[in-house]
């Protein structure tokens, strides 16, 4: 009926309404659409986007460029020149504009929720992106960009950014910076071999992360049976500081290692954003060792050992991993002040982007499709409609069958 609001970001609003057509029920709706409008302080180019993953590549995306039309893009990488726009048949938006008065820059479109070939807005949970530029020319968004989950079911739900709709919700960030800029991954200390000497991760600024994998005799790392990993974070202030161990690199259902300057160093479930659903494992899981966290000289140092493969835990590999980092603005255990998730390769000391799909895979799949659609199909067409050629006794239709079979 009205419109709903969510914050984006200071000076970056969201408006957005359900079109419902008469007759039709919003939660299983044919001909649904979505008006939206973001409004920005400044000018500049906007975008949304509509993802499967919260990450940027293989998303959809409305781009607005002050000058022009907002258009629908594919998001296939992360230089501008794979940012392509959808064929003319996809670009179905209506009443859309965008314009640039008064110190704002205004973003309106109106979508279509299902569309086929499309990514499909639900009325329910919906991964999306945002991003701005710094001017009105299309070019790299810095750190003008997130991601958050959006509930168009529960009047604004936002979850993901600071100053949603619901000020019941909790200000948790799905952002994850794999998806967003070409060098997400961080340097990972310069080509040292990260089982020799202490290899380095600048999380972020004030923010240093050191570490090393401990092989034991005889043990190869790749498949290694009892391996720890030695850790250190480094941050400038006093304040409690944590690293997070994901399967998906986002906060619910992931673990970490929390230190407390002048208490315990423990592991924790992360099974909520409140504090109170931030629990300390069970005793018997409490395997750290060597752990501590202290403030001294105007910095806070954690440090601990853990063993990287433990029953029934988040597995730290060889190789790609999701962590999450996050520190507070004192030493109680609160909000967090700053975080983020990254993707850390232990495997070497040298920074890597992240890993493209599996080459192979891909070919074996164009192939397949080729025979299929190129080969067995059009053969399968033509043994019926020539079907008074070939022998009777329902031949064709063995052919038939075989070839779409």
């Amino acid at each position: 009926v009205n419109f709903c609001e969510n914050d984006l970001a200071s000076g970056f609003l969201q408006k957005y309404k359900i079109n419902v057509p008469e007759g039709q029920n919003a939660a299983n709706c044919e001909g649904c659409s979505i008006t939206m409008e973001l409004i920005f302080e400044g000018e500049a180019w906007l975008s949304i986007a509509f993802s499967e993953d919260g990450k940027m590549i293989g998303s959809e995306a409305v781009i607005g460029i002050p000058g022009s039309i907002p258009q629908k893009y594919m998001l296939g990488g992360y230089d501008v020149s794979v940012i392509q726009l959808m064929p003319e048949e996809q670009q179905t938006l209506t009443d859309a504009s965008i314009t640039a008065t008064n110190g704002q820059t205004i973003m309106k479109f109106t979508k279509l929720m299902s569309e086929p070939g499309e990514i499909e807005i639900l009325f329910g949970d919906n991964e999306f992106l945002w991003a701005h530029g710094s001017d009105a020319t299309l070019a790299y968004h810095g750190n003008n960009r997130a991601a958050f989950i959006l509930d168009l079911a529960a009047v604004g739900v936002a979850i993901g950014e600071e100053g949603a709709t619901n000020p019941t919700d909790p200000p948790v960030e799905v952002e994850d910076n794999r998806g967003n800029v070409p060098n997400a991954i961080q340097g990972l200390g310069g080509g040292q071999d990260c089982t020799v000497k202490f290899c380095e991760n600048e999380l972020t600024t004030g923010f240093l992360q050191k570490y090393r994998i401990n092989v034991p005799d005889g043990q190869a790392p790749e498949t290694c049976d009892g391996c720890t990993i030695d850790m250190e974070l480094i941050y400038d202030g006093e304040a409690w500081v944590s690293i997070g161990f994901s399967l998906n690199g986002r906060m619910i259902g992931s673990e970490a290692v929390i230190g407390i300057p002048g208490s315990t160093t423990l592991k924790y479930n992360l099974n909520g954003y409140t504090d109170n659903l931030v629990q300390p494992m069970p005793q018997e899981q409490q395997t750290l060792t060597d752990a501590s966290t202290v403030f001294q000289n105007g910095q806070t140092i954690m440090k601990f050992t853990k063993i990287m493969k433990e029953p029934g835990e988040v597995e730290i590999l060889f190789g790609d991993n999701d962590f999450l980092w996050a520190h507070g603005s004192a030493p109680a255990l609160t909000y967090h002040a700053s975080r983020s998730a990254f993707v850390l390769n232990l495997s070497s000391g040298a920074a890597q982007e992240v890993t493209a799909p599996n080459k192979g895979l891909w070919l074996a799949h164009g192939v397949i499709l080729f025979l299929a659609w190129g080969v067995f199909v059009p053969f399968a067409v033509q043994a019926s409609l020539l079907r008074k050629l070939l022998p009777e006794g329902g031949i064709w239709f063995q052919i038939h069958r075989g070839l779409n079979t």
